[in-house]
């Protein structure tokens, strides 16, 4: 037993102060390692309207509109890749009667993130909201009608 008097009773507090502080490294941060790991692109839908166009006198414009999948770090990158995938459709050639066509990109409708990239059945890739049904229908009709 060790009496208040006896120094080997003090010594491992008195050899800490004499050592101070150790150092350790810099304070960790758990998520910093996640903030750089890079993460996965997240998945969009673009819808593109391309047109085809031609000189002769009896053509009639025909417009496709088409939903495209992309993976993208976010929006913008998005949009980008939507724009450059609607140019890499661009092409031009003669029809069967030799009548050259055009298909130009008439526009970037719109580029959402896929809320659910799960790709199972019934799974939402695109939803937008109208007033006007009317309108929606007057396209549909068209649509049919050129079926």
């Amino acid at each position: 037993m060790t009496s208040p008097h006896d120094d080997t009773a003090e010594q491992p507090d008195e050899d800490l102060e004499a050592v101070g502080s150790i150092p350790v490294g810099t304070p960790v941060d758990p998520l910093a390692e996640l903030r750089t790991q890079r993460s996965e692109p997240d998945v969009y839908v673009a819808v593109l309207v391309v047109e085809s166009t031609s000189d002769a006198a009896e053509h009639q414009p025909l417009y496709e509109e088409s939903f495209v999948l992309l993976k993208a770090a976010d929006e913008e990158e998005a949009r980008e890749k939507a724009r450059s995938f609607g140019k890499e459709l661009e092409t031009s050639y003669e029809d069967e009667h030799h009548r050259p066509i055009t298909w130009k990109l008439k526009d970037v409708v719109d580029v959402r993130p896929v809320e659910d990239a799960t790709f199972d059945d019934g799974t939402e890739l695109y939803s937008r909201f109208f007033r006007d049904y009317q309108a929606y229908s007057s396209v549909r009709g068209e649509l049919d009608d050129d079926a």
